[in-house]
């Protein structure tokens, strides 16, 4: 952190002439009936605790950028420092800052050098400032947004150049733990001042990261537009397109109008530049991730490597979801030699495994967190000796998490080094990683695990010290992905008393809670091509095992309406039979625990759970959630519906009691804080610890 520097002798004598001044017009303004006097001071408030965290928050107001650097302790104290920059300057000095978070999450931070006071909100972990000045200025409503944890600031003084990672650690893991922009290498496609523009555009189109598209096509022709020009080769160009992804470009931009020149032969791609050749990129990708980035980008991620690789390389993408792409007696296994474990199948990890060992290679940076533990190794492969990248955890490359960035970084003639950029000055920290991430090997803080992650997670924490576990599956909790009910593609049927053919999300907050408690534990969703939503897929399942229910009734000699009891009644989604039906059909056991509105209870009976790694699902009147957590403010959930609160229920009417609490839909219900007063004064319906068999 930068420390404050003491006073100088001037500036303490015009501090205490400032202050002096203050006090002075307050009395005379008092004095005259103005102002009335300054109320007793109130009963403190108390601070909000809760995990510590290092973070990076931007916003523009005119012509300012003001960043903000924030950590916070457990106890709610706060500190950092803030740079304020006008428009067209490069540089900006860093005031320090401190300051404290109440029970509330209204803030305010001091400055300890210019007298700066930011007021406000942090509910969310994002500030919300009502009101910054300082001794020039001042602003109000100032909404900021969180930098990325590769985010930096670019300070240097009008030189084009980038910034290098924050600290200078030393060895492989500290390596690893940086992020950087350096600059790139002198690659045919990035000396067109207009290729890293038209990039961006491609990967916002799939919704995926510039970084992905850029690396697969390092791999695929290491950047240059001509690759193949002059061999008999089918593949040709920046992204080696071959005759069935011209047909389909093609038909496209005729049935779509474009005003692009159709294809007649591959070869004509490599008389384009590489960034005219990214128009036919895109096209191709868009054909092929087959409605993936649309619901990626529904669910609040975007697509993944393997995603966007398999929609290029393997015509969808989809196959990401797959065990295996191709096999070995398959001709695209022979021509892509991927098999990293020499199994004769070539996996779509595999195959993006590729993509990422190419990348390091080329750009001696990380693609992702994964790289960093790709050992390259030769192998034998139809005779000859490749190059492959294999997966190995205890190996680190020590290269930095590469980032192109919200510029373009500058092109140098040589390949970028670890620590490169000369000329680079500030720049800001990433946000530090938890005990979790420290064992996963992530470089920055990880609020959200994939599925894949989470099993990986909990694979780790089994391992060690038994007085370490409770802490790190708390955090783990922490990291399960939240899903929403409210985009489920669950149709209604009439056999489940639904309406036929309208969409059901709105009554699956059941399968939803109980798609993220299976997620929890690491078990995904089986099937994730024909159901992208895990919750969807628990749906179908449910409705097999009843139809199959109903006919084996049928066949024992009850009648239709005995059958049905025994079936679609028993077993419906909003039934603990039904859902827990689902859960057992998954692999799980569930179990049934008291509930209390007593805090001490919670306390000390479920958090155990969840410090065991188990997870839970329970219900208020009317809905149902997953626990996530507890602290000091009260219950944490993740609400597949929206931000919730809950109302009190108690000494009411019985048929006033169903659904007492409110929704915010339009809010995710990620994270929702279920004060410790509302618990108590909301009995909860049920609640099912889970565990897998």
């Amino acid at each position: 952190m930068t420390q404050s520097s003491p006073l100088t002798p001037a500036s303490r004598l015009l501090h205490q002439l400032e202050d002096g001044a203050q006090r002075l017009t307050g009395q005379v303004l008092t004095g005259l009936g103005l102002q009335t006097p300054a109320p007793a001071t109130p009963a403190p408030i108390t601070p909000k605790t809760g995990q510590d965290w290092e973070r990076d928050f931007t916003v523009t107001s005119g012509t300012l950028t003001m960043n903000l650097h924030l950590r916070r302790t457990r106890g709610g104290g706060l500190d950092g420092y803030y740079t304020v920059r006008n428009k067209g300057k490069t540089r900006s000095q860093r005031w320090p800052v401190a300051g404290q978070l109440l029970r509330d999450d209204s803030f305010t931070l001091h400055g300890t050098q210019n007298g700066a006071t930011f007021s406000g909100s942090l509910r969310g972990g994002i500030p919300q400032v009502s009101e910054f000045h300082n001794r020039s200025f001042q602003l109000q409503n100032l909404r900021f947004r969180r930098l990325p944890s590769a985010a930096v600031v670019q300070a240097a003084a009008g030189t084009g150049a980038t910034t290098t990672p924050t600290t200078t650690p030393t060895g492989a893991a500290a390596a690893g733990a940086r992020s950087a922009s350096s600059p790139l290498p002198n690659l045919p496609a990035l000396r067109e001042p207009g290729f890293l523009p038209r990039l961006r555009q491609v990967a916002t189109a799939i919704n995926t990261t510039p970084e992905i598209v850029l690396g697969f096509l390092t791999l695929e022709s290491t950047l240059d537009p001509t690759s193949n020009k002059n061999n008999t080769r089918q593949y040709k160009g920046l992204g080696q397109i071959g005759d069935a992804a011209r047909v389909d470009i093609n038909r496209f931009i005729k049935s779509h109008g474009l005003a692009l020149k159709t294809l007649q032969t591959t070869s004509e791609l490599t008389g384009l530049t590489a960034t005219q050749q990214l128009d036919y990129i895109e096209i191709h990708l868009k054909i092929h991730m087959k409605q993936v980035d649309v619901e990626n980008k529904a669910a609040g991620k975007t697509s993944s490597l393997e995603q966007v690789y398999m929609a290029h390389l393997g015509g969808s993408a989809r196959y990401a979801q797959k065990d295996v792409w191709v096999t070995s007696d398959s001709a695209a296994y022979h021509q892509n030699p991927m098999d990293a474990d020499q199994d004769g199948q070539n996996t779509p990890t595999e195959a993006a495994d590729t993509v990422r060992g190419k990348f390091t290679a080329t750009f001696r940076a990380n693609l992702d967190a994964r790289s960093r533990h790709l050992r390259p190794t030769k192998r034998k492969f139809d005779g000859t000796v490749q190059l492959f990248y294999v997966y190995d955890p205890k190996y680190d490359n020590g290269y930095p998490l590469f980032s192109l960035g919200d510029a373009a970084p500058s092109v140098t003639p040589t390949p970028a080094v670890a620590g490169g950029a000369s000329g680079a000055t500030e720049h800001e920290p990433a946000n530090a990683p938890d005990a979790l991430d420290h064992l996963m090997k992530f470089t920055s803080e990880t609020p959200e695990y994939t599925v894949a992650q989470v099993r990986i997670a909990r694979q780790v924490i089994q391992i060690q010290p038994a007085s370490a576990r409770a802490e790190l599956y708390l955090l783990l909790q922490e990291k399960t992905p939240h899903h929403s009910q409210r985009n489920n593609l669950s149709l209604g049927r009439a056999a489940d008393g639904d309406k036929p053919g309208g969409r059901i999300g709105n009554v699956m907050c059941n399968l939803t809670s109980a798609a993220m408690v299976l997620e929890q534990l690491g078990i995904e969703n089986p099937d994730p091509e024909h159901f992208p939503q895990f919750e969807d897929y628990l749906e179908d399942l449910r409705r097999k095992f009843v139809d199959a229910k109903y006919q084996e009734l049928i066949k024992s000699g009850l009648s239709a309406k005995m059958a049905r009891k025994g079936s679609y009644d028993r077993f419906h989604r909003t039934t603990q039979e039904g859902w827990g039906k689902v859960l057992d059909l998954m692999g799980t056991q569930h179990t049934n625990v008291q509930t209390s509105p007593d805090r001490a209870y919670w306390e000390t009976k479920i958090k155990p759970h969840l410090a065991a790694g188990e997870a839970v699902m329970m219900s208020i009147y009317g809905h149902i959630v997953r626990l996530q957590g507890m602290d000091e403010e009260g219950l944490i959930v993740d609400d597949p519906y929206g931000r919730s609160k809950l109302l009190k229920t108690d000494n009411l009417k019985p048929e006033d009691r169903y659904g007492m609490y409110k929704h915010q839909a339009n809010v995710s219900g990620n994270n929702t804080v279920w004060s410790w007063k509302s618990v108590a004064e909301h009995p909860m319906l049920w609640l099912a610890v889970v565990k897998k068999r």
